[in-house]
């Protein structure tokens, strides 16, 4: 039995190389403190190891994790990664360490850390990615939709088909600033890039008139004597509020 060097793990960023980090902590003996991002790279006291991405090892760790735990459970863990909080790739590890042991019931061991953590990670995506379903705002500029998002998840993956399904002879693009990424659409191309403190173009006058419309008719609607700043931030949080036209003073 060799003893194990804590070391951090360093990967691409990608499910395929978190799933590099799995094979190599099965198959060598570092043994992992933290797992990060190569974006995330700081100074520490604990050797930190390069993981690299082998497409064929990837392949061979999500095949057992289908087999020994369930092909949910690599939906479950994609989803995961995308969550803004930190060490979730070592709760993920971990995740697949214990369901190699207790199979699909991993699951169900809600009292467990890793578990727990992870489920938590979970529940919030889908919150926050059904939230922006209903919020995220278009604006147009020359022949492109344009809007602007800041979750705290990485949520573009998720709600693409939903938008390009809705637009889909339509240009348009969503940039989420918190995250670096911008999903681009044109006509039968669809991708997700990685970007950084881009310049949005402004509106054009067309869409500024229809903006001071919208919010015409928005205060217009308004009923004084029920306004509720508390309820609303309850149904609209107020971190979205700077996407919406009507709580625009400028406008």
């Amino acid at each position: 039995m060799y003893q194990r060097s804590d070391v951090i793990y360093v990967y691409d960023g990608t499910f395929d190389g978190f799933l590099n980090c799995v094979y190599t902590y099965y198959y060598s003996s570092f043994n992992p403190i933290s797992i990060i991002s190569e974006d995330d790279v700081q100074a520490s006291f604990y050797q930190q190891i390069t993981i690299e991405t082998d497409f064929e090892k990837a392949k061979r760790v999500k095949t057992a994790i289908q087999n020994k735990i369930s092909k949910n459970s690599i939906i479950f863990l994609q989803q995961c990664l995308l969550s803004y909080q930190e060490n979730k790739e070592l709760h993920m590890l971990k995740y697949v360490a214990k369901g190699f042991k207790v199979g699909h019931n991993i699951d169900k061991l809600v009292a467990d850390e890793d578990v727990n953590f992870l489920l938590k990670a979970h529940r919030h995506i889908h919150r926050e990615k059904h939230l922006y379903l209903g919020v995220v705002r278009f604006y147009k500029s020359g022949e492109v939709y344009i809007s602007e998002i800041k979750p705290k998840n990485q949520i573009l993956p998720l709600i693409a088909n939903h938008f390009v399904e809705r637009y889909n002879q339509q240009s348009f693009m969503i940039y989420d600033r918190t995250n670096g990424q911008a999903l681009i659409h044109e006509i039968n191309r669809t991708e997700i890039l990685s970007v950084n403190n881009i310049e949005l173009p402004h509106i054009d006058d067309d869409e500024y008139n229809m903006q001071k419309l919208w919010k015409l008719f928005y205060d217009t609607i308004a009923i004084k004597e029920r306004y509720n700043p508390r309820c609303r931030m309850n149904n609209m949080p107020k971190r979205t509020w700077d996407m919406l036209p009507e709580m625009n003073e400028n406008i």
